[in-house]
């Protein structure tokens, strides 16, 4: 019951933003501003680099800079008919910058403004949108040469069933025999209509939209695969940067702190970011 009223609570909450649109901040990271507006209003930082690492015009040095490539950049990245270019400060990274964890949600989310023409109703736009990251999300695994076998009986969440997937892969650490890793997809029922935010990627500012917020501590959409103890068999951080450049511009992916990976050895870095159309966000102050 107690979740009932706080659920109802952040849905009116959320729906205060049908008659105003949101004002982008402009101390805050295009990142913090989107998180923030889907509902994810604490325990987001922006993190200040030293003042050396920038220019007088607030960009970032390259020598002040440590080099790291991402994997799913590049000729072979393999998202067909995208273009996705490497974006700045993604490709290299501050050494010795890190975001202490516990600033930040530990869980990866899916958050996005789909428009109201794409449903009639609440549960039409709920279905719709977990239709999408679905089949979106298992084309890309067949895409990467993995194997995936629906689980009829899913796991059900504050009543509503996940959509979940065993994987298997060439090199068998990933087995359907051993049910060592899983694709997970769960997706509630989004509020609105809301004003699409005028800064969102999407060219839909201003028109109405079913969000799929992030406010919810226990009921958030999230797309995740879960790998056994000490598993490194599937590269998680290609996965999701294919799966957001696929899905269309107003669906957002928050990538939680510690469990990035990057370059060809899938490298850990301790920073969060969020993922528009294929492109990392980065939580970092800007500089005036």
């Amino acid at each position: 019951m107690k979740h009932h009223y706080l659920l109802i609570g952040i849905t009116l909450l959320l729906s205060g933003c049908i008659s105003k649109a949101v004002k982008y901040n402009e101390q805050w990271s295009k990142a913090k501003n989107l998180t923030n507006t889907a509902g994810m209003a604490q325990q987001m930082q922006d993190q200040q680099l030293p003042s050396t690492a920038y220019n007088k015009n607030g960009q970032l040095l390259d020598y002040k800079l440590g080099s790291i490539s991402h994997p799913a950049y590049g000729k072979s990245s393999g998202v067909t008919g995208i273009n996705v270019m490497p974006y700045g400060a993604f490709e290299t990274f501050y050494w010795g910058w890190s975001v202490p964890g516990a600033s930040h949600r530990h869980n990866h989310r899916l958050f996005a403004w789909m428009p109201e023409n794409k449903a009639a109703d609440i549960e039409q736009a709920r279905q719709t949108m977990e239709s999408m990251v679905a089949k979106t999300a298992t084309t890309i695994l067949k895409e990467m040469q993995y194997k995936v076998q629906l689980i009829k009986k899913p796991y059900i969440h504050l009543g509503i069933p996940f959509k979940q997937w065993y994987i298997q892969g060439n090199d068998m650490q990933c087995t359907f025999k051993d049910m060592n890793c899983v694709l997970s997809i769960y997706i509630p029922e989004p509020v609105g209509p809301v004003i699409t935010p005028a800064f969102a990627f999407y060219a839909t500012a201003g028109q109405n939209a079913w969000l799929f917020h992030i406010a919810d501590e226990y009921r958030y959409p999230r797309v995740a695969i879960t790998q056994g103890d000490g598993l490194k068999s599937i590269p998680e951080n290609v996965f999701y940067q294919k799966l957001s450049a696929r899905l269309p511009g107003w669906a957002y992916l928050y990538l939680a702190p510690d469990e990035v990976g990057v370059g060809e050895n899938n490298k850990t870095i301790s920073y969060p970011y969020v993922l528009e159309k294929g492109k990392p966000l980065l939580f970092l102050r800007p500089v005036r």
